[in-house]
């Protein structure tokens, strides 16, 4: 590699990491953060609108500020913002896990929207005592229940929180938990048998 192709590599980066800030230095992630740290869910709109508008072809920030409709609990604007940007993109998951959000908190299901592919959804029943359980079960130490968690997460969108999984789970039976702390801390095992 010569001298001058080193400077262009060097010079793209940099306009890269110029692209990722606004004109006082911030990041982009920084006002975002600051915004939802206040819970300006208004500013958070406001400022996601101007971004989506000045980049227009980037789905991540149209998808950004459909989930700032979400955060405002404009649900069905929401879905309708993001229907033509699902059409466009249906194998964003992004894009269905926020119109699953805004479907559920309008007290509707999956089945009340037009899929190219229905997403998977989880609720509590013995498929996720079954699934815990199976992936328990070989494990020779215990495990929190934050782990457990993200294991279901990459089998779907979940219609329940931690804490609600951990009450299902305690209600099963065949779990050992240990709780020092907090909910998402807690440890969880399959029970020995008894011999």
């Amino acid at each position: 590699m010569d001298k001058g192709s080193k400077i262009i590599g060097i010079n793209s980066r940099r306009k890269k990491l110029d692209d990722d800030t606004d004109m006082n230095g911030f990041e982009d992630w920084e006002d975002d953060y600051r915004l939802i740290s206040k819970r300006d869910y208004k500013g958070l709109k406001r400022l996601r609108q101007e971004v989506a508008k000045s980049h227009p072809e980037d789905v991540y920030a149209q998808w950004r500020l459909g989930e700032a409709y979400i955060l405002c609990k404009e649900y069905e604007k929401a879905i309708d913002y993001f229907t033509p940007l699902y059409r466009k993109n249906p194998d964003y998951g992004d894009i269905e896990y926020s119109i699953l959000d805004a479907l559920f908190a309008l007290g509707k299901s999956e089945r009340d929207f037009k899929w190219v592919s229905v997403p998977e959804v989880k609720r509590l029943n013995d498929e996720i005592s079954d699934f815990c359980y199976d992936y328990l079960k070989g494990k020779r130490k215990a495990r929190s229940l934050d782990d457990v968690y993200c294991q279901l997460i990459v089998e779907g969108y979940l219609t329940f929180s931690e804490e609600e999984l951990l009450n299902h789970l305690i209600k099963d039976g065949r779990f050992e938990f240990q709780n020092d702390g907090g909910v998402h801390s807690t440890l969880l095992k399959v029970q020995r048998k008894s011999k």
